[in-house]
């Protein structure tokens, strides 16, 4: 891996930042490598050097908005599973991290995450970098759950990095929720299954 400068590195998070505000704003049509350039206060050859072409560009913002959008409660909820040593501790810390992955708080994240993986169907290089990112996420889960396992809190049966990818799937797949409920504000039909789940599927009772 190609270590960068400090400098280097600040100059590619400005541009990248950029680029992620022109999207929010006007989406990927509207973008224009100028446009990014100037607001980034840099070349054009600067950005191409650092990204290779408009569509690297593209690739890292995206990125960037699936990252932080699935990274926000992971750290949290690691903290939190670590220091559970019971089965109804732990009941409650799964039970907040699935009732915040389908929250309407996060409705706009969960739309996001979807845009993003529509996107990438015809983007190899952004394809790539969402499995990178995705496996970091499942490894550090597994981890997580394998741990719990050990203190003798969820079951065995299944394997802790089935229970990784289950929770990742969660957090992209709940948008289809929100896609039934059109305008309607009310809450995840998915909260009763994940509390039966929880409770009958994943904890070892103590």
């Amino acid at each position: 891996m190609k270590v960068r400068s400090a400098l280097a590195q600040s100059t590619m998070n400005r541009i990248v930042n950029v680029t992620v505000a022109a999207i929010d704003a006007g989406g990927e049509p509207s973008l224009r490598v100028n446009d990014i350039a100037r607001d980034s206060e840099v070349s054009v050859a600067t950005l191409y050097h650092y990204f290779g072409d408009r569509e690297g560009l593209v690739v890292a913002a995206r990125l960037k908005q699936f990252a932080g959008s699935t990274g926000i409660y992971y750290d949290e909820f690691s903290r939190a599973m670590n220091a559970a040593m019971t089965s109804d501790e732990l009941a409650v810390v799964v039970r907040s991290f699935f009732g915040q992955a389908t929250s309407q708080a996060s409705r706009a994240i969960r739309f996001l995450r979807a845009e993003i993986v529509g996107s990438s169907r015809t983007r190899p290089q952004l394809a790539t970098a969402l499995r990178e990112v995705q496996e970091e996420l499942a490894t550090k889960l597994t981890a997580v759950f394998a741990g719990a396992q050990d203190r003798g809190l969820l079951r065995t049966s299944i394997s802790a990095r089935d229970m990784a990818e289950f929770t990742l799937a969660i957090h992209l797949g709940s948008v289809l929720t929100d896609l039934l409920a059109g305008d309607e504000d009310r809450g995840s039909s998915l909260d009763p299954i994940f509390a039966e789940l929880i409770d009958s599927v994943f904890l070892v009772k103590s």
